[in-house]
């Protein structure tokens, strides 16, 4: 057997530039959620705390999602779905209930 033969192949394959787009995508909004709304200067300090929290969450899905494309394709997609999912949520906290106009 020669040298070249024996060596393992451990090249991942890698992220197309179509997925790269889908994941900045995706990543997006929630990058520039915290200077969108008031809950920064919120008197609830859970809330300033998420509204802070939440883009290294955004970043930390997207670098997950990165990393998992080559040899886990369904999970990227899952990371993916519930990134979007937690901007829905976090946009819903934002302008409903962050609001200064109370609806209860």
């Amino acid at each position: 057997m020669t040298e070249q033969s024996r060596k393992p192949q451990t090249a991942t394959p890698r992220v197309p530039l179509w997925m790269g787009a889908v994941i900045i995508l995706c990543a997006l909004p929630g990058l520039g959620f915290p200077w969108m709304g008031d809950l920064l200067t919120s008197g609830n300090l859970q809330l300033r705390g998420l509204t802070w929290f939440y883009p290294v969450y955004t970043v930390a899905s997207a670098i997950l999602a990165w990393q998992c494309y080559g040899r886990r394709n369904a999970l990227c997609w899952i990371i993916l779905a519930l990134l979007l999912l937690s901007h829905a949520s976090f946009y819903y906290l934002a302008f409903a209930l962050g609001s200064t106009v109370s609806f209860r």
